[in-house]
Order: structure tokens, then C-alpha cells, then sequence
């Protein structure tokens, strides 16, 4: 049988959006949770994801409404693109917080909670940062080599359980992010479709197929 339930994390922004609606379109019922989701409903949560606690009772909200997930999709990040030298700590912890411990804690109880019932996927958001090493890229790019870290660590320990976990490094995505940039042209840029596709692919895989990372690149590559 395949996927039919999902948790989207950061399931409000244009790559979450897009998942969330190819998901639903797909017949997985999905529930979308972030930060500025106004109020908890039967198909939107409320999160913190830099809160412990916060976490735990998403996914107690989430287990009450759909039962045993199956698929979680983390797609809650920030960017802060600054010189070493001049990024401030705040946004060095800042952006951590939010991609990496963020996606800890979410992982950690999407993993306990599938190893009790046979099994799920973890997807994770990575980018071209998780792997090359670019300029103006200090705190986003460690945030995503711990990310990878983290995944890597989630299919050693998920292997005997039916846990799979997946890096999907993304280049240039067109999202609302780059409009106010006339410099780069949609057409280098990966569309939110394609992403949703992809991570559909995934997702519906039986859990005898571990896919450890994707590359998903426009066709110049990195901008």
C-alpha cells in the first residue's frame, strides 16, 4: 500500500505550499504546520519547531487526526547570506535553530513514532550549500552539512525498523525569494512543480527502497 499520511513542516512557504498541494492532490491526507499558521484546524498546525515542547504536541495533534504517519516532509528553513565576518551571532544561532535543531526535533519524534508502527520516511530539505562550499554562506551552509549529518544518522538507526531518511539537496528554486531579483530568469531555476514531484517520488517508494539523497539541479547547475 502506499503513503497515506504526510506531515509537511513549513508546509506555509512556496516549496512547502507546493508539497502540500501535490500531496493532497495525490489523495495522501496531509496536514500543513508552521509558524504563522493562525489557528489549529483539521489540515493546519501551529509550530514552534525550535520548541521542544511545541514539537510534542504537533505531533500528538497530528497522531489524534490521522492515525500512524507515514511520511514526514521538513521543508521549515531561513537563509541568512552574509560575509563571515560580518554575520552576526544572533543570526549564526538563529539560523541553526530553526534548520537543524528544527529538523532534529521534528525527526526525532517522527522517528520514534514510525519505529512503533513499522516504519515511514523522513524527507528532508538540503541545498547545493549541504555539499559545496560557497561564499556568504557560513551559517546556512553549516546548518544544512548538519542536516546531512542528521539524515545520514537517521538511516543507520532506522535500517532494522522500516525508518528511511532522505537528503533532498535542491539548487535555485523559483520562489518568491528571487522575484524581487530580475537578474536571474525563472527558466535557471528549478519550478515549485517539479520539486513536488520529486519529493511525491520519494515518498510513495515501499520502504524496501532506501533513497539516502537527491540532487535536484536546473540545468546550469549552480548559479
Amino acid at each position: 500500500m502506499g503513503v497515506r499520511t504526510a506531515l509537511v513542516v513549513g508546509g506555509t512557504g512556496d516549496i512547502g505550499s507546493a508539497v502540500v498541494q501535490k500531496l493532497r492532490a495525490e489523495g495522501v491526507r496531509t496536514v500543513c504546520a508552521a509558524m504563522d499558521v493562525p489557528e489549529d484546524t483539521a489540515e493546519a498546525l501551529r509550530v514552534d519547531i525550535t520548541d521542544e515542547a511545541s514539537v510534542t504536541a504537533m505531533f500528538e495533534k497530528v497522531a489524534r487526526a490521522l492515525g500512524p504517519l507515514g511520511v514526514l516532509i521538513n521543508c521549515a528553513g531561513i537563509g541568512v547570506f552574509t560575509p563571515v565576518e560580518q554575520t552576526p551571532l544572533s543570526d549564526w544561532r538563529r539560523t541553526l535553530e530553526v534548520n537543524l535543531t528544527g529538523a532534529f526535533l521534528c525527526a526525532r519524534e517522527a522517528f520514534t513514532r514510525m519505529k512503533a508502527h513499522g516504519g515511514g520516511r523522513i524527507l528532508h530539505i538540503g541545498s547545493v550549500s549541504d555539499h559545496l562550499a560557497l561564499p556568504m554562506n557560513a551559517a546556512y551552509a553549516a546548518s544544512k552539512h548538519g542536516l546531512r549529518g542528521l539524515t545520514g544518522v537517521l538511516n543507520e538507526e532506522g535500517k532494522a525498523h522500516g525508518v528511511r531518511a532522505t537528503l533532498v539537496s535542491l539548487g535555485a528554486v523559483y520562489t518568491s525569494l528571487w522575484q524581487a531579483r530580475p537578474e536571474f530568469s525563472p527558466a535557471d531555476m528549478l519550478p515549485l512543480e517539479e520539486v513536488a514531484q520529486c519529493l511525491w517520488e520519494i515518498a510513495r517508494k515501499p520502504l524496501n527502497v532506501r533513497v539516502d539523497e537527491i540532487r535536484l539541479l536546473p540545468s546550469k547547475g549552480v548559479l
